[in-house]
């Protein structure tokens, strides 16, 4: 089994200055039991999850299984280099699942490519924008990010931020009416409910950018795949799984190495030389009408454990991103490392989420799916 070298850390924000009570969870492998307490609507605490919700991988049998190629299968692959959001592209929006609500999924999103996605995105303004794509895909991938808090629990971190709220409060009211050139609030500023810094109420910690990005789509097991529509919207995993239940949410979390073998519904804990990744597999059989439905799913759906389409609905490239994380052992063993997310989700890892909507052009996607149904490896 492969492994690899620990590459060090990379943190890009200060310790967050909010920790509010809330909601606790308990995750097992396979299943997830929620218990909720009393608190205010909208508020979560910033502790970090139970050690219980952190696994030792090495413990876990391989509970991988793909579907058998077929004969004709698409295997290809077409890989994307956006880079690894260096130029700080955070915000708590959600233009797909709530548009125009600022601060919407109260949790700071990772993206990469298209550099305008806020809540306010639309077609006209993607399509308008430019991307950190190296090959011009305008599209815009976004996922939660992954926080480490260190801190201590304790009256002594309470008071601190205590008083870091009380100056986090006094900085907003001289940023109040600061706008960006086309008159809407700044994605960190006060409307979103963030600091300067990009922290939110209830997921706080030092900000993990991925050490590695790694955005590779994907043909069918059981033939070739037909181009995604331009503006199309899919969405992986479910962010409200304790509110809505796991129909929708899937095992994310695995460590380099393990890839092929293990993912997990909790945290893991990998094993020295290996780190922490989270792949999230997009789901790939369209309805061949519609870019978007009301649910945000219908339109776009899972093969089934076979590998096929269900009546009325074409194989179109599969989304894999796969994001890998400089994470400590030390950090891991002691389950402080954590996932942004809504109050009610209490960083559950379950929760882990993710969202595309495609802005190729139509010569991107011609080159994609002639690549993957060419079954050639091919970056770009």
């Amino acid at each position: 089994m492969a492994r690899y070298r620990y590459k060090g850390r990379h943190r890009i924000s200060r310790r967050a200055t909010f920790s509010i009570g809330g909601v606790a969870l308990a995750v097992a492998v396979g299943a997830v039991v929620v218990t909720t307490t009393a608190g205010a609507p909208g508020t979560a605490s910033a502790d970090n999850p139970d050690r219980s919700q952190f696994v030792d991988i090495t413990t876990v049998e391989p509970n991988v299984d793909l579907p058998r190629q077929r004969r004709g299968a698409s295997t290809g692959t077409f890989t994307v280099d956006c880079g690894r959001n260096e130029n700080g592209h955070f915000n708590p929006d959600n233009f797909i699942a709530q548009p125009g609500v600022r601060n919407g999924a109260q949790h700071l999103h990772d993206y990469v490519g298209n550099l305008s996605t806020d809540a306010d995105s639309d077609d006209e303004s993607l399509a308008a924008a430019g991307t950190t794509c190296r090959n011009g895909d305008q599209s815009t991938y976004f996922w939660p990010v992954v926080r480490i808090d260190t801190e201590d629990a304790g009256e002594e971190k309470e008071e601190r931020e205590r008083d870091n709220a009380r100056e986090s409060e006094a900085e907003s009211k001289g940023k109040q009416g600061r706008q960006n050139r086309d008159g809407r609030q700044d994605s960190a500023g006060d409307l979103a409910g963030q600091d300067a810094e990009g922290e939110l109420p209830g997921n706080e910690g030092e900000i993990q950018r991925p050490a590695e990005v790694d955005l590779t789509f994907r043909g069918s097991p059981v033939g070739d795949v037909e181009p995604m529509p331009r503006f199309l919207r899919v969405l992986y995993g479910d962010a409200k799984v304790s509110t809505n239940g796991p129909a929708n949410a899937r095992a994310s979390w695995t460590c380099t190495g393990f890839e092929d073998e293990v993912l997990l519904e909790t945290y893991v804990v990998c094993p020295e030389g290996s780190d922490v990744k989270r792949i999230h597999d997009f789901p790939s059989c369209w309805d061949g009408e519609n870019t978007d439905s009301e649910n945000h799913r219908d339109h776009i759906v899972y093969p089934n454990e076979r590998g096929e389409c269900e009546d009325g609905f074409t194989a179109v490239p599969q989304l894999r991103i796969s994001l890998t994380y400089d994470i400590p052992r030390e950090v891991q063993l002691a389950g402080q490392y954590k996932v942004d997310s809504f109050p009610e989700e209490d960083h559950n890892p379950l929760s882990d989420h993710d969202d595309f909507a495609n802005v190729m052009s139509e010569e991107i996607m011609d080159r994609l799916v002639d690549c993957v149904n060419s079954n050639r490896t091919c970056k770009e």
